[in-house]
């Protein structure tokens, strides 16, 4: 156990005392140097679906990327910066139900609190549905302040399921593993850097901000929430997106000096340099704008501006999308440039979901792993052209109507010829329906 005491707590005044804390009371493996900055993934506040006076009151929500060295059985810690502490287990109520809606679940995550300033507050975790928080503070006298506190060093730890296969699961996983050939024969798979959540816009904004100067627009792009929402059609949002100055040419990009720099910008984009320069401290130390902060670092995006598949790294279902329109997204999700369809009825369908459950598990959580070395070497069965066409078909009328009554047909349409590409036996369709996983209603997915 780890003894926090109240000088532990109060000690934190800052986002580097914050970083001391997590380093050495937590005993997270965080270098000397590193900044927030770079150990947290921000996620923006509308991925998660905050509105109104819920989203005025939270700052920032960032997974932190750093686990204990010991992280069997571990909770994914998330750090949610407010700022008001009142109302605030209600909020991390609102906060959790976005994060579920995102494939996380409740028993897979731990919140630390702070204030705007960076200062801890409380704790807090799921045990079944209750959120139990330990807090420090004056008013909360469930808490003494006045002594030691003991939290876990696993960071409340949950149980794990580990899945387990019979022979039959063994025979069936060796049969895929010999059919047709690796994904990465076929498509080559790209992931993109994370940007500050400053650049995300939900809708309210971007029209406040192209009714202000409507050159505005030219700057803003359409953006695809991650982890992934909408399995088949994703959701959308908006993202200021200017490629930095070592990439393209902006009326700023010659300037001598930053001053000088923003001074154009001002003048150039004003609604959007004034959104942006709200969080000017904060984004001069973010490690991926361009030559100047406001600027994106460009990353790979040649590929992105594209039709793709795109589907999340890791989550407890592979929900696979696909977007025509070129969108951008941030990060927590992997993309396959390609039109083919047929693709991605493939990956949402239940033979891959049984396959993933078997072999992409990670370790002590009830999640699954879609990283490149996993999709790689996915084997894709051969398709002739008229068996990617029916596939594609079926999909795009999934596309055309994704919340239509015929949606949950089409996809038993699918299985079933995904059954048929692979070639599965009675007995071994039988054995990936009996193992298909409730979903969050209670029913079989």
């Amino acid at each position: 156990m780890l003894k926090i005491t109240r000088d532990d707590i109060q000690g934190i005044s800052d986002a580097a005392s914050l970083m001391d804390f997590l380093r050495e009371e937590l005993a997270l493996p965080i270098k000397a140097d590193a900044t927030l900055e770079q150990i947290a993934r921000p996620f923006p506040l509308p991925y998660l679906r905050l509105e109104g006076t819920v989203a005025a009151q939270v700052i920032e929500c960032q997974e932190l990327t750093v686990r204990p060295m010991d992280a069997s059985g571990t909770r994914q810690p998330f750090l949610i910066r407010f700022r008001e502490k009142a109302e605030y287990p209600g909020i991390l109520y609102h906060v959790s139900e976005g994060l579920q809606r995102q494939g996380y679940v409740p028993a897979d995550f731990g919140f630390l609190c702070v204030d705007e300033q960076f200062r801890l507050f409380a704790f807090a975790s799921f045990e079944g549905a209750e959120l139990i928080i330990r807090s420090w503070g004056e008013n909360k006298a469930s808490i003494h302040i006045d002594t030691a506190h003991e939290i876990a060093a696993n960071f409340f730890p949950a149980k794990r399921r580990t899945p387990t296969l019979s022979p039959a699961s063994d025979d069936l996983l060796a049969k895929l593993d010999n059919t047709g050939t690796p994904l990465s024969q076929h498509w080559d798979i790209y992931g993109v850097s994370a940007y500050s959540n400053v650049f995300v816009l939900d809708d309210s904004k971007r029209a406040e901000l192209i009714a202000a100067d409507a050159k505005s627009q030219k700057l803003i792009k359409p953006l695809v929430q991650l982890p992934p929402q909408g399995k088949w059609k994703p959701v959308m949002a908006h993202l200021i997106w200017i490629p930095s100055s070592r990439d393209e040419s902006w009326p700023w990009s010659g300037a001598d000096n930053v001053a000088e720099a923003e001074q154009i910008f001002d003048v150039t984009y004003p609604s959007i340099s004034a959104h942006i320069k709200q969080h000017r401290d904060r984004l001069k130390t973010f490690a991926r704008t361009g030559k100047f902060y406001w600027e994106l670092h460009s990353g790979e995006v040649s590929s992105m501006l594209h039709p793709k598949i795109i589907y999340p790294i890791v989550g407890n279902s592979m929900r696979a999308c696909y977007d025509a329109a070129g969108a951008f997204f941030l990060t927590a999700a992997y993309f396959i440039p390609t039109d083919d369809l047929s693709l991605l009825a493939i990956l949402n369908s239940r033979l891959f979901d049984w396959y993933a459950r078997a072999k992409y598990q990670i370790p002590n959580r009830n999640r699954l792993s879609f990283n490149r070395a996993n999709l790689k070497g996915f084997p894709i069965a051969d398709r002739r052209e008229d068996e990617k066409t029916t596939l594609s078909n079926y999909v795009q009328l999934i596309l055309d109507d994704s919340h239509g009554a015929d949606v949950t047909a089409h996809e038993e349409e699918i299985d079933a010829w995904v059954y048929k590409l692979y070639e599965l036996t009675p007995a071994e369709i039988a054995l990936i329906e009996e193992n298909r996983e409730p979903n969050a209603a209670g029913n079989l997915s």
